[in-house]
């Protein structure tokens, strides 16, 4: 198993990879096999040596809600750091072949290699800034929305299809900001864990 492949450990001295591949478990999964259920207790990262996964929440009524796919030389399963339960599923969307590091294992590399930690802290925070990205977005098509629909009040035409299309983008927009608000949950607790992991902290310079 060449972990060298995964951006997470690139540039590791090849001796520190292969004492953790020999403490990673191998699977090859058909696709559409299910490799993490949304709140299921966390034991594990994933690491991707082939194939495509998808990370997705599910509603009470099953729909899925995908929240981003992942391919070879990524990883999922991080948030087991903060021993909750799992905050979202993953499914394999084609063959994939998935390293399995258990969670005691990953903990004791990263307090042996640090870097690998940073890394972990900066992607964590590469997925914070895209979704302060996506909230002013959100925020500024919530303004938008609500100057349309004060200019509908004072012109008081409640059955013009243009109304109609406001009561559609309404419903849209509930639905985004609750989206963002759970994504925003996810990852910001997910990296106040990390800086806190094993009792090391962190300093990212400017």
């Amino acid at each position: 198993m060449d972990l060298a492949k995964i951006k997470l450990f690139e540039g590791l001295p090849a001796p520190a990879l292969r004492s953790l591949a020999e403490k990673t478990a191998f699977r090859t999964l058909a696709p559409d096999t299910l490799v993490i259920r949304e709140g299921d207790l966390p034991d594990s990262l994933f690491v991707i040596l082939k194939g495509r996964v998808r990370v997705f929440l599910t509603d009470e009524n099953g729909a899925e809600l995908v929240l981003t796919t992942k391919g070879a030389g990524e990883y999922f399963g991080e948030m087991m750091l903060d021993d909750r339960p799992r905050s979202a599923s993953v499914a394999a969307l084609e063959r994939c072949e998935l390293g399995v590091i258990p969670r005691e294992q990953f903990t004791a590399f990263l307090s042996e290699h640090p870097e690998v930690a940073l890394r972990l802290i900066r992607d964590l925070i590469r997925v914070g800034r895209g979704m302060n990205v996506r909230s002013r977005e959100e925020l500024s098509s919530r303004e938008k929305l609500r100057r349309y629909v004060a200019e509908l009040e004072e012109r008081n035409v409640s059955n013009e299809p243009t109304v109609r299309r406001w009561e559609y983008a309404k419903r849209t927009v509930l639905g985004l900001l609750l989206l963002f608000a759970i994504l925003q949950f996810y990852f910001s607790d997910a990296l106040l864990q990390m800086m806190q992991l094993g009792g090391t902290t962190v300093f990212i310079g400017h």
